[in-house]
Formats: structure tokens, C-alpha cells, sequence
């Protein structure tokens, strides 16, 4: 009785699996879709009849027709944002060409300075081959590497010294043939220069327009001129070196006279003058506020004197 019923669910089951195979192999036949087929026959024949009749014209027509307010549409929206991104793109060209103007613009004014300096440069440096070779053609140029102005000392070390030929007593010009001082020490590689400023410093000189005899002194690093009292001397009278001076060519340019010297801008080195002299302010060729920038001076040919030998030549 149990073994006919499983042989009857066996067999509904078998029964079952070949009703789903057959089912399925029917809605996988080509034969469903043959309506599908016919339309679309049908559709290309009518289009293929159409084209033949009239052509195609409709349908671009129609294409336009749809297309064209589209392409409006999408021009309005993109136009804007077009113009946007090319001025965005010009207005970042154009900065990066602005810098490179500016950088090249830089460089042109660096360049501009550099020729003119080596211009300024030139030009002093023939001015000073000039005066050399006017005045004497065996002075040496020498560079300046320290200037000292100080309290009680007003000094100029220069770059040349035994091994270049200098030698203690040399006058020593800048490239205006101002009268700057004289070689007190040297070195085999550098040479000190006692300027005229330095309270020390007593020179002779002379007025040129009169011919009268002083002497030129310092005092808080100006120049003046003790004279003879009842002298022939005005402002603008010029300045140089006296022929009786023992360690100065005669001739070189100290400066002029600018005003009367005042009581307490007398020789600090003269104690009494009892009413017999005169003092005068001098303004020298090249203002004192410039003789710290000298680059190079002009080292004059003198006699050798120790560094004992005092420079006071009153």
C-alpha cells in the first residue's frame, strides 16, 4: 500500500518536470515574436515608401523643428559660463605676463644702476689717471679699506703699503686733487693716513689771490685758517698749500674761506694769541660729511720721514 503511493508521487513528479521542459522550450520559440517581426517589417516598408514618395526633408524638418529650441537653450546656458571661463582664463594669462614684466622690469633696473655706477665709476676712475698723470706721473693709486673719525683721531688705512712702494711722509689726494693728509705708518700690505681733519694736523698754506701765509688747523673735525690779523682776506679766497711747507708739494687744494671763525673755534693748540691773529672757517673742496666714502686716493711721491717726526708745522 506505501510503496503504490510513492510510485504515484514519482510519477506525477516525472509528469510535472516535463511539463515545465515543454513549457519552457514553447516561450523560447521564435514563433512568439513573430508579430514583433511583421511590425517592424511593415515600419521599414512604410519609411523605405516614404523615403521613395518624398525624401527625408520632413524628417530633418521635424529633427530641426525639435532640436533647434534645444540648441538655443543649451547656447544661452553655456555662452555665459564660455565667456566666464575665458575671461578667468585670459585675466590668469594676463597676470602671469604682468609678474614677467614686472621681473623683466626689475632686471632692467639693475642693469640700469650697474651701468650707471660702472659709468660713475669710469669716469673717477679717469679723473683720478688724470690728475696723475697732471701732477705726478710716479703717485699710485691706492684703495681705501677703513676710515676712522673719532675723538682725537681722524685716520685712513689703505689697501698698498712697503710692498707696493709706499713709504711714511707721502701726501696723499683724492681724485678732486683735495689735500687729504699724509702717510704716517705703513706695512708691507697697508699704509695710515693722518688726515688733515685730525686735531693733530697743523699744515702751511697760502691764499692764492694775496699770496698771505697761515696755518690751516682742525678742531671737532672741521678745517680753519690762523692768519695775521690786518690780512687782505674775504669769503671764497682760495686755499693751498704753502711752498713753505716741509711735507706738502706746493699748489694742492685744501678749499676756500667761508666766514670769520668764532671765539671758542679758535687753535686749541695756541694758548695766548694776544689780538695778533685771526681765525677763519674753511669749507674744503669735497665737504667733510663726504671724505668717509673715498674708495681710492691718490698717494703723492715724498721724502721718508719716521713716524717720531711730529706733524706740526707751525
Amino acid at each position: 500500500m506505501r510503496a503504490n503511493k510513492y510510485s504515484q508521487v514519482a510519477y506525477r513528479s516525472r509528469v510535472a518536470a516535463t511539463d515545465s521542459t515543454s513549457g519552457a522550450a514553447g516561450s523560447q520559440s521564435p514563433v512568439r515574436f513573430l508579430p514583433l517581426y511583421l511590425i517592424l517589417i511593415i515600419a521599414s516598408l512604410g519609411i523605405i515608401a516614404l523615403d521613395v514618395r518624398y525624401g527625408f526633408e520632413w524628417f530633418n524638418h521635424f529633427v530641426g523643428r525639435v532640436a533647434n529650441p534645444l540648441v538655443l537653450t543649451l547656447d544661452r546656458v553655456i555662452s555665459p559660463l564660455s565667456s566666464s571661463f575665458s575671461y578667468v582664463h585670459e585675466t590668469l594669462e594676463a597676470r602671469e605676463q604682468n609678474a614677467d614684466l614686472r621681473n623683466r622690469l626689475t632686471e632692467l633696473e639693475r642693469e640700469n644702476l650697474s651701468l650707471k655706477d660702472a659709468a660713475v665709476e669710469n669716469e673717477r676712475l679717469r679723473e683720478l689717471l688724470n690728475l696723475k698723470a697732471n701732477i705726478a706721473p710716479s703717485a699710485m693709486a691706492a684703495p681705501v679699506v677703513r676710515y676712522v673719525d673719532q675723538p682725537g683721531k681722524c685716520q685712513m688705512v689703505l689697501r698698498a703699503g712697503e710692498d707696493q712702494g709706499l713709504q711714511v711722509g707721502q701726501p696723499v689726494l683724492s681724485d678732486t686733487n683735495q689735500l687729504l693728509g699724509r702717510i704716517i705708518a705703513t706695512s708691507p700690505t697697508t699704509s695710515t693716513v693722518r688726515l688733515i681733519r685730525d686735531p693733530i694736523s697743523k699744515v702751511r698754506v697760502t691764499l692764492e689771490r694775496t699770496g698771505a701765509q697761515g696755518t690751516l688747523y682742525s678742531q671737532t673735525g672741521n678745517l680753519y685758517l690762523r692768519l695775521e690779523r690786518g690780512e687782505n682776506i674775504r669769503a671764497g679766497d682760495r686755499i693751498v698749500t704753502s711752498h713753505l711747507s716741509q711735507s706738502f708739494p706746493e699748489g694742492l687744494a685744501i678749499g676756500e674761506v667761508s666766514r670769520t671763525a668764532s671765539d671758542p673755534e679758535s687753535d686749541p693748540m695756541v694758548a695766548v694769541e694776544m689780538g695778533l691773529t685771526k681765525n677763519y672757517a674753511i669749507d674744503p673742496i669735497i665737504p667733510v660729511s663726504d671724505w668717509g666714502s673715498f674708495r681710492e686716493v691718490l698717494c703723492l711721491p715724498g721724502s721718508h720721514q719716521t713716524i717720531l717726526e711730529k706733524w706740526t708745522e707751525d
